[in-house]
């Protein structure tokens, strides 16, 4: 048992429970679970797909930070970019603050987003400590995620522009 504030990483590194590696890599895995209720509030639509790839690349990333070796795909972030853009596209301009739970699958992306937000400001403060293990495409891609899940949750909220 590893009851004394301690834990491991892969490669046998011991941490502290207080390190702010296990505080991203908790942050990452609260933003697959929350991914993963969104891709049952998506169930039968080519979301709920895009949701579990999402789901796969966040794992990527936490390998990235529990090893220091770069794990997520080149073009991981410009795909992320262009599948914002495109459903950015057909949404209608914002013209006021949103507020979360129009409806279920919208609740769930808002609060994806908010989890994501939250995994991008730990992943920061990693790379402030530990500079060579954070890669800039983990920090950009958590950034552009929570750009996609921001226009999933218009798109849920407004089914008529999807």
């Amino acid at each position: 048992m590893n009851d004394d504030g301690f834990t491991f990483l892969p490669g046998g590194v011991r941490v502290s429970k207080s390190d702010v590696r296990l505080d991203a890599l908790g942050a990452l895995d609260e933003l697959d679970a929350a991914l993963g209720l969104l891709k049952v509030a998506l169930a039968g639509t080519p979301d709920a797909a895009l949701a579990e790839a999402i789901q796969r690349d966040l794992l990527r990333i936490g390998g990235e930070l529990a090893t220091g070796r770069p794990a997520l795909a080149p073009d991981a972030v410009a795909a992320l970019e262009t599948e914002t853009a495109r459903r950015n596209a057909t949404l209608p301009p914002l013209r006021e603050f949103v507020v979360a739970g129009a409806s279920e699958a919208s609740a769930r992306a808002h609060a994806a987003r908010a989890v994501c937000r939250r995994a991008e400001r730990n992943l920061v403060r990693v790379r402030e400590a530990h500079p060579a293990i954070v890669f800039s495409a983990a920090l950009a891609y958590l950034n552009r995620l929570s750009g996609l899940l921001f226009a999933l949750a218009r798109a849920a909220e407004n089914p008529d522009f999807t």
